[in-house]
């Protein structure tokens, strides 16, 4: 489906019904629709996936590559709302898609019930803008060896879960054809969607203790669930900022990754099933 936002159309999916609304942004979602935010549906959600401007079938941009995007696409993740006529939601996302999130907690923050990051930082300001793997998308725009190489990487990834789930023939089967389609993803990826490079997270904030500060000023639940193995957001570069949020709670994962909703799929739908509850109880 297609929500026309800000002068852009956003493809968006629908899962469950009623009042008690999930919203997610992400580049792109599990291609098998399994696991989170998916299943947050069945535990009586109603729960919309937002394909973020610039990918996939949403509106692609083709300029200013190097915008604020967070910002865009938080504005987006707001009107999207508005559109539906959706007054105040929980707001999840995973990586770029939890970054969304921060921007909403500044941008927008009276719309917001929630926020439940997974893989969420936000980075430590000593963490360079401009990452290893933006760059490496971008070299394989020119580079059909680099294509290749990237995609078998993200391939790669995702079978380090069929390898995980070894002794569970569903688990290991489900993942190795997840893997197949994750390779094909990249392959398939434009040279617009590779260009964009939105940038660290809140670079309004330039120095960490002014990062501390803000966080100190969100007065909404918090949720972060986080993987002690993830190899992108390292530990040290969030605990801290963590720690500054008054009403959050933080889950660590020791094998997690940054892909910590299949690390623990069943965990972290019981842990978000639970903190939506707590909140959606109190309206």
């Amino acid at each position: 489906m297609i929500a026309n936002v800000n002068g852009a159309e956003l493809y968006y999916e629908e899962y469950g019904a009623g009042n008690r609304v999930i919203l997610s942004c992400a580049q792109h979602y599990d291609p098998d629709r399994k696991g989170w935010p998916f299943d947050l549906a069945e535990e009586g959600f109603h729960v919309y996936t937002v394909t973020m401007r610039g990918y996939g079938p949403s509106t692609h941009i083709t300029k200013d590559f190097e915008n604020s995007w967070y910002d865009v696409w938080a504005d987006d993740a707001a009107g999207f709302a508005q559109a539906k006529g959706i007054d105040r939601f929980l707001y999840t996302g995973q990586s770029d898609g939890a970054g969304v999130g921060w921007h909403l907690c500044f941008r927008h923050p009276e719309i917001l019930l929630g926020f439940v990051g997974l893989a969420a930082g936000p980075h430590s300001r000593r963490t360079k803008g401009f990452s290893a793997a933006r760059q490496n998308n971008m070299q394989t725009i020119s580079d059909p060896v680099a294509a290749e190489q990237l995609a078998q990487y993200q391939k790669q990834r995702i079978l380090h879960f069929a390898r995980k789930f070894a002794d569970n023939p569903e688990l290991r089967e489900e993942f190795e054809r997840k893997a197949e389609k994750v390779y094909q993803w990249q392959m398939d990826k434009t040279p617009e969607e590779k260009k964009i490079h939105p940038g660290i997270t809140l670079p309004q904030f330039k120095t960490d203790q002014a990062l501390l500060d803000a966080m100190e000023q969100i007065d909404f639940p918090v949720l972060l669930i986080n993987g002690m193995k993830d190899a992108m957001l390292p530990i040290s570069d969030t605990v801290l900022t963590m720690g500054a949020i008054p009403n959050a709670k933080v889950v660590f994962y020791q094998d997690g990754t940054n892909f910590v909703q299949y690390d623990h799929r069943a965990d972290v739908r019981r842990e978000i099933t639970a903190f939506a509850d707590e909140i959606f109880r109190k309206l």
